[in-house]
């Protein structure tokens, strides 16, 4: 049976729960991250239904989608990593005032614009990282399956499909282009220096190194 409550406290359930997620997932908590993200989607689908949905309700999925990833990242579910970040970098991309308009970031966005930003940025490299790594993974069950029909060929033995070419594209672009929504940041902001440009830039070199696979 569902208690019934008003949308605001679903809203509050939900962002204690995000909480007792991420502070999940910052301790490798993985079990006890799984379940307090389940619990805060819940509530926010509740919250869902007695009345719309806001920009805050929107932060609050897209951090659970990001979280999400870091799950199935690590428990080796690249695919699974895959649709959770697609879904994060989509919501943090809305809520990003810029739109990803290199020329709208600027003095004028204040911290709640700085942070939207950042989280678009940093969701859209690891997204781009985590498309390479799956286009490796694509291509090496291509060649096992190759090798198993008496047809193999190493990876980088065979030519990359169309498909292949278009997904190789769009990881360098948005990895470059991550990274270059950072040092825009950067250069305006007070909350976001050097370690954060630098983290972002490690996303985009792991994206590019796992293309050299190909």
């Amino acid at each position: 049976m569902t208690i019934w409550r008003s949308a605001d406290a679903w809203r509050r359930v939900a962002q204690k729960q995000l909480r007792r997620s991420e502070a999940a997932v910052a301790a490798r908590d993985w079990r006890g991250a799984t379940v307090a993200n389940q619990r805060a989607q819940v509530a926010i689908g509740r919250a869902a239904k007695a009345s719309e949905l806001t920009a805050k309700d929107e932060q609050v999925l897209a951090s659970l989608h990001y979280d999400l990833t870091e799950i199935h990242s690590v428990g080796g579910h690249l695919y699974a990593a895959v649709e959770q970040a697609e879904k994060a970098w989509e919501l943090y991309d809305r809520l990003d005032p810029t739109r990803g308009d290199l020329a709208k970031v600027g003095s004028g966005l204040g911290a709640e614009g700085e942070q939207a930003v950042a989280h678009a940025a940093d969701a859209l490299v690891r997204l781009a990282r985590l498309r390479a790594m799956r286009l490796v993974q694509s291509r090496r069950l291509a060649d096992e399956y190759s090798q198993t029909s008496g047809h193999y060929q190493p990876i980088g033995g065979q030519p990359l499909s169309p498909a292949d070419v278009q997904e190789l594209a769009w990881v360098r672009k948005h990895a470059e282009l991550a990274v270059t929504r950072y040092e825009r940041l950067t250069r305006i902001s007070a909350r976001y220096g050097e370690p954060d440009l630098v983290r972002v830039r490690s996303g985009r070199d792991r994206a590019l190194a796992a293309l050299d696979e190909l």
